[in-house]
């Protein structure tokens, strides 16, 4: 039975990328897709996504991910595409997940504190968002803390009564 990850390819491929590159293989499309998801996740979980936003995802994706400025519309496209529908957080992440080396999912969880830290206030809904992706990650709690200390110090926010 095809992964979760296998068949949300597929659907990108078929829906968003229909009309680009002909032959296109579900394995061409990676997991940078699904880290973008988490994302837009985030940053949608206070019920406001500003374009700030938008641009720290484009920018994690470019700068952490490795995503190259000229995939970067369909990436987005694909990452839009596949947040309107319900995304099963457990499933998704546990195939996002597998083989991956802690120390990744720790930079994972910290783009996902830097977009939803890009507009200064890191929203309750945003915070428990990010809490259950890192429980479903297997992040020590110590980690997760550290996470969000290290990034709410870049962004220059208030670190007092973490």
């Amino acid at each position: 039975m095809p992964g979760f990850l296998d068949e949300f390819r597929r659907r990108v491929i078929a829906s968003v990328w229909k009309d680009t590159e002909p032959g296109i293989k579900p394995e061409e499309v990676d997991d940078k897709i699904a880290l973008g998801v988490l994302m837009q996740a985030v940053a949608a979980a206070d019920s406001k996504f500003l374009s700030q936003e938008e641009s720290q995802i484009e920018s994690v994706l470019t700068d952490y991910a490795g995503v190259s400025r000229e995939s970067l519309p369909e990436v987005m496209a694909s990452i839009r595409q596949a947040s309107k529908e319900r995304v099963d957080l457990y499933r998704f992440t546990s195939e996002v997940t597998e083989g991956l080396d802690y120390s990744k999912k720790i930079e994972i969880l910290e783009s996902l504190f830097r977009v939803a830290c890009v507009d200064k206030d890191l929203d309750e809904n945003e915070l428990e968002l990010i809490r259950k992706i890192s429980g479903l990650f297997n992040i020590s709690h110590g980690d997760f803390i550290s996470a969000k200390i290290k990034v709410k110090k870049e962004f220059g926010m208030d670190i007092s009564g973490i």
